[in-house]
């Protein structure tokens, strides 16, 4: 059986590429199962569309499989028409987030096959070996498919597995010199003579709440993080031999309690490995008083010398009612605690907001660039864009806001885009309060950016003044740390506000 897996270019408006993390698990996983596969990597080698459409002409496979996130929708309804038009008999396998979060919609748009919801390596597996051994789709957990009838059957969700026993990532299944090459990343602690190699790791998969803005594709599975000896041996591996000396753990959270980041932090410590690294945690980890402030002091010291230069965090909103909308479950104090913590232990914080909520005002954003400014932050700029399968979407239909969801799905990309106002200002008014604070929060954190990229910072040294963050905190010299001017930690808010002329 001839299959071809491919790596959409997921990100098309960033300047360097990033790791595939959550392909190169599934392609790990199905290459210790035995199966053989080819690799079309669009991503890494700049492939346009005619290049894919040609190469899908000259190729046929039995089975082709993909997937991306929600946001890249067209795209990927573009390629399932393409390899259908092209390829018509072969079997066209779909997941992530782009069409388990919308699954009727975008089977009835797109030719797909089969959809895989949740965690793939298993079902992915399972596709796999029924179309190989020409059996019956009905027994695969966690996957819609088409009947012979063409009638879209949704199988029983797929229970979620113990990540601890799945294999380490073979990144040689990858061109992983060009990934090394292109992988850019805030380096915290990596001096300028010494070259930065930086290396994704998934710790935890899932998250410990369900934001009504917020979805991602183990949305159905509970929160899991591997062990602290798993993580370490990977890590170890990645040093040994790619020569790896800054971690970034890519997860959706990755330390959602004090007792695990004690963990993680003791591990650390005690493998003797030396590497920096970031990672997600709950806006709240080190600001809730379940523990003591000297605890949770004595916990961030910890991380701090296990390495870890900066978590990011999510603020969203200063206003209760803005926060209770989201489901965040977190109050604005807890926030400014952990702000508190981290700074007095050296660790940077970085947060993210959300504009735009139906109940959102002049006055509600002056509350939360007011609550960035008083814990001197200058946060991640983002819009609301309703996403399937979360509270703000079935919001979005009820209210009138969505009435074609397939276009819809057409329009939107990042966050960072302007896509849907459910507001009751107009357009104008919530870019021009946003755009307001902006410049005022810049003007008064001495951060130095120019009304051309107030928003598009770039970078983490645009969006901290380092000078006053490291001061005290940190033995590095902030001017011989390395930073890379697409910072791609902070491309994913990366605002523009342009006049219909298009100009800043």
């Amino acid at each position: 059986m001839k299959t071809l897996f491919i790596n959409p270019s997921l990100r098309p408006n960033f300047d360097k590429k990033i790791f595939p993390l959550g392909l190169a698990c599934i392609l790990t996983y199905v290459k210790e199962k035995g199966f053989d596969f080819d690799l079309l990597d669009i991503d890494i080698n700049g492939f346009d569309d005619e290049y894919v459409e040609n190469f899908i002409k000259e190729n046929k496979y039995d089975v082709i499989l993909y997937g991306s996130i929600v946001t890249h929708y067209k795209w990927i309804k573009w390629l399932t028409r393409t390899i259908k038009r092209h390829q018509p008999s072969t079997t066209i396998v779909v997941g992530n987030s782009v069409a388990a979060s919308c699954l009727n919609v975008f089977m009835e748009n797109a030719p797909a096959d089969i959809v895989i919801s949740g965690e793939g390596e298993i079902s992915c597996v399972e596709v796999l070996e029924s179309l190989r051994d020409g059996k019956e789709l009905s027994s695969v957990l966690g996957i819609a498919y088409r009947d012979a009838v063409g009638k879209i059957i949704k199988n029983p969700v797929r229970p979620a597995c113990d990540i601890n026993v799945l294999p380490m990532v073979d990144w040689e299944i990858l061109e992983v010199s060009k990934y090394l090459e292109r992988y850019q990343w805030t380096a915290f602690g990596v001096p300028k003579e010494e070259k930065s190699v930086v290396f994704p790791i998934s710790s935890a998969r899932g998250c410990t709440f369900r934001c009504t803005f917020c979805h991602f594709v183990y949305w159905d599975d509970p929160f899991r993080y591997r062990s602290p000896e798993k993580i370490i041996e990977e890590i170890r591996r990645n040093i040994e031999k790619y020569g790896a000396n800054y971690i970034n753990f890519n997860d959706d959270l990755t330390l959602s309690s004090l007792v695990q980041a004690e963990r993680l932090a003791d591990a650390i410590l005690a493998s003797g490995l030396k590497f920096n690294w970031n990672a997600s945690v709950r806006t709240d980890l080190f600001g809730k008083p379940k523990f003591t402030y000297d605890k949770r002091l004595e916990v961030a010291k910890k991380l701090r010398d296990a390495g870890c230069r900066a978590l990011n965090f999510s603020l969203e909103s200063g206003n209760d009612e803005i926060l209770e909308m989201m489901e965040k479950h977190v109050k604005k104090e807890y926030f400014a605690e952990q702000v508190k913590v981290l700074r007095e232990v050296g660790i940077m914080s970085f947060c993210s907001v959300v504009f735009g909520y139906p109940t959102e005002t002049r006055e509600t954003i002056q509350e939360t660039f007011d609550l960035c400014l008083q814990n001197r932050l200058y946060p991640s700029v983002g819009f609301l864009m309703p996403l399937p399968y979360t509270g703000m979407y079935d919001y979005a239909k009820k209210h009138g806001f969505i009435t074609d969801e397939d276009r819809y799905l057409d329009l939107i990309t990042e966050r960072q885009d302007y896509t849907l106002n459910m507001t009751k200002m107009s357009d104008e008014e919530v870019k021009g309060q946003i755009k307001e604070n902006a410049i005022k929060l810049n003007k008064l954190l001495e951060l130095g950016l120019d009304e051309s990229n107030f928003i598009k910072t770039g970078g983490a040294r645009q969006h901290t003044n380092l000078k006053t963050h490291w001061k005290e905190k940190n033995a590095l010299d902030p001017d011989e740390i390395e930073r890379n001017e697409n910072d791609f930690s902070f491309n994913y808010s990366q605002s523009t506000f342009e006049d219909e002329s298009g100009n800043p």
